[in-house]
């Protein structure tokens, strides 16, 4: 076995030197910090917004449907959203531990890397369809779906758990590609399937073409084929361009080592990632309180701010592989310096959001239903939470910076400090004495604080990994 493993390495060197002029890998240890983050951050912005729309596109698709079918769709995204997290929590690991590959040039740790987290994604969206499949009317039932929704949420969300690989192993494919440096790639084929879903939608949805009509079951077809697409093409650019996938015996040698390495950063920042939506799941049972009109407002308005939300998305998808790299080569001065630099970017981005989203709020809640009642909440909603958006974008970016440093806890704790331990208890009290909007306050106010926890500890974290400067020598006279 031995044997084999050192052919496999040989092989390998020798690829490095006669095609290694191939692999787009991009050094993050040198050059402006700003530029980095610049050249990175605006194609993935891109990309997201494409990404997004799949879930925008399907919502108002399926809100000329009815409002049932909007309310379904909200359940929903509260459940897959939950799932998503789990696995971007692999792609943190896979990111977190490519990123110190790439910044010491190990081109054969990336291979093995890349590798395990493709078999360890096939394994996990394995397991989590076939729960999903069997526990869709208890769990449903549970955060506050009655009998005329569900039906509209098994039409979905089947589909959606049997194509399941499909969304979540380009997350670990494109984490992949980040942490080499390169998001201009992910952001073709994100643009490319999400033109694709905006064809396919009404196309199934409504039976145009002479295909039979699906209604929300169509919504959820279009978009299996468009992230079906996505998925063969993310992993036909890592394994020809990149040179990054190898299915070899010699790389199965090495799973379970690899696999423990990326299991150490991505199961706690699953938690992390999963603590957001299990905080939302709890929230729109809540809510649900409220009716389910009163689900379907909060639904719009969450999808809406999904896409004003991409900036930041995008900058905590940068910053972990920047400070990975930076953390490999013992550059310290560059990890800080990228931090305050996201801080600046996420508290300017977040004041011009809010003003223009509170100017643009009942235009665009109108978007999507014509219910007075969904309107006013939903514009409500787009009032408020805006004012945090700065915060909650630092947020992101430091629990990513946490994860790229190989220190995921602390972001597990401000996460739940931010959807759990400070917004809940409160949201649940005050759901007995106080309308709707008083609700969407208090989670606004949750952001702000848990922003200005997360830039205090992350910058801490950072300076304590600085090696002890050592004592200068005494030349006694």
């Amino acid at each position: 076995m031995a044997h084999r493993g050192d052919k496999y390495r040989r092989k390998k060197r020798i690829m490095t030197k006669t095609k290694g002029s191939r692999r787009p890998h991009h050094d993050l240890t040198t050059g402006s910090i700003p530029s980095h983050l610049i050249r990175m951050t605006l194609p993935l912005v891109i990309g997201l917004l494409a990404n997004m729309a799949y879930g925008l596109v399907d919502l108002y698709f399926v809100g000329m449907l009815g409002d049932n079918e909007l309310a379904a769709m909200g359940y929903v995204t509260s459940v897959t959203m939950l799932l998503i997290s789990a696995c971007i929590g692999l792609s943190a690991g896979t990111s977190s531990v490519l990123a110190r590959a790439s910044g010491r040039k190990d081109h054969d740790a990336i291979v093995c890397l890349s590798t395990s987290s493709f078999y360890l994604t096939l394994l996990i969206s394995l397991g989590l369809s076939l729960i999903g499949l069997i526990t869709i009317n208890p769990l449903f039932t549970l955060i506050g779906a009655n009998e005329a929704i569900l039906p509209l949420i098994r039409d979905y969300i089947v589909i959606w758990y049997i194509s399941s690989i499909f969304v979540i192993a380009p997350i670990v494919g494109m984490a992949a590609m980040r942490a080499m440096g390169d998001t201009m790639t992910q952001t073709k084929i994100n643009i490319a399937a999400a033109i694709a879903n905006v064809i396919l939608d009404p196309i199934f949805i409504f039976g145009w073409f002479g295909f039979p009509r699906l209604e929300i079951q169509g919504a959820a077809l279009a978009t299996a084929i468009a992230r079906g697409g996505v998925f063969f093409a993310i992993y036909g650019v890592l394994y020809y361009r990149f040179e990054a996938i190898e299915f070899s015996r010699a790389i199965l040698e090495r799973f379970r080592e690899a696999a423990r390495s990326i299991l150490q950063v991505a199961v706690p920042a699953a938690a992390t990632n999963m603590i957001i939506p299990a905080g939302n799941v709890v929230l729109i049972g809540i809510i649900s309180g409220y009716g389910q009109n009163a689900v379907a407002a909060t639904n719009v308005a969450a999808r809406i701010e999904s896409l004003c939300l991409v900036f930041f998305f995008s900058l905590s998808a940068v910053i972990g592989p920047v400070v990975g790299q930076n953390l490999a080569a013992h550059k310290f001065d560059r990890i800080e310096e990228a931090l305050k630099t996201v801080l600046a970017f996420c508290l300017a981005w977040g004041a011009v959001l809010a003003v223009t989203i509170a100017l643009l709020a009942n235009f665009l809640a109108g978007q999507f239903s014509d219910d007075p009642y969904i309107i006013e909440k939903a514009v409500a909603y787009l009032y408020l939470i805006p004012v945090s958006y700065g915060a909650y974008g630092f947020v992101m970016s430091a629990n990513a910076s946490f994860n790229g440093i190989g220190r995921p806890l602390p972001g597990v704790i401000v996460s739940t400090l931010r959807t759990v331990v400070l917004p809940l208890p409160i949201i649940y009290f005050a759901s007995m004495y106080y309308d709707l909007p008083v609700i969407y306050g208090i989670t606004s106010a949750c952001n702000i604080v848990a922003g200005a926890v997360s830039f205090f500890w992350v910058m801490k974290t950072v300076r304590d990994l600085r090696p002890e400067p050592r004592p200068a020598t005494q030349v006694s006279g």
